[in-house]
């Protein structure tokens, strides 16, 4: 497993819900949010703490950071856009991570989160509340794991899949990158179609994405 970073100070990328959750994860006498970074357009200058992500200050620069974004396409894009090189990982304290479990920098997991052995998870990847992974599972970067979602032992997860609020997933599967399954589906075999969508019980490709999900 990463070790979970316990910095004094932090920056979150993003201003909405999911943003909120991630700082009320943090121990607020062991760690303030300095600033939150979003783009220019959606700053509201009068609150101090929203910043311009293109243009941060030195300070700012250096400090470490987390993008609380639940759509794969806009967290990667915002990422990107920050000119800072330093990322902290949030882990809940009421979540459980086996030991050996490995935990990709700017990941945030979410409070009873359950994570069990020799689990890979991408960097800049959320797995959120009440959702649970069984062992030998990869996810890649970018991947959202939404609240109450259950992922069975062996299942590969490509970069920037988006999992909804309280799927099924099978032992012993492949989703594609950029893959979309819809809340309360069941997956019970591989989802093989790059950012595709699937939906149903069992789970059935319906629509297809240019790329991977921009907005939740």
């Amino acid at each position: 497993m990463s070790e979970q970073l316990h910095p004094k100070e932090i920056g979150i990328i993003g201003n909405g819900g999911q943003a909120n959750e991630a700082e009320s994860y943090l121990k607020s006498d062991e760690t303030t949010v300095l600033f939150r970074a979003l783009n220019k357009e959606y700053r509201d200058e009068s609150d101090p703490s929203q910043i311009d992500i293109m243009n941060p200050v030195d300070y700012q620069k250096i400090t470490p950071v987390v993008a609380a974004i639940g759509a794969p396409a806009l967290r990667k894009k915002m990422v990107e856009s920050w000119p800072g090189e330093k990322f902290v990982t949030i882990i809940a304290d009421t979540s459980f991570i086996d030991r050996s479990t490995k935990v990709g920098e700017g990941s945030i997991i979410a409070p009873r989160a359950v994570i069990t052995t020799d689990v890979e998870i991408g960097k800049h990847s959320i797995v959120n509340v009440a959702s649970s992974i069984s062992h030998n599972c990869r996810l890649g970067d970018y991947s959202t794991i939404s609240p109450g979602a259950h992922i069975g032992g062996n299942v590969d997860i490509g970069d920037g899949a988006f999992i909804g609020i309280g799927v099924i997933i099978s032992n012993n599967l492949k989703i594609a990158s950029g893959v979309v399954v819809g809340a309360g589906a069941v997956v019970i075999e591989d989802l093989a179609q790059e950012n595709g969508v699937y939906v149903g019980v069992p789970a059935k490709l319906v629509g297809q994405n240019e790329s991977w999900l921009s907005e939740v």
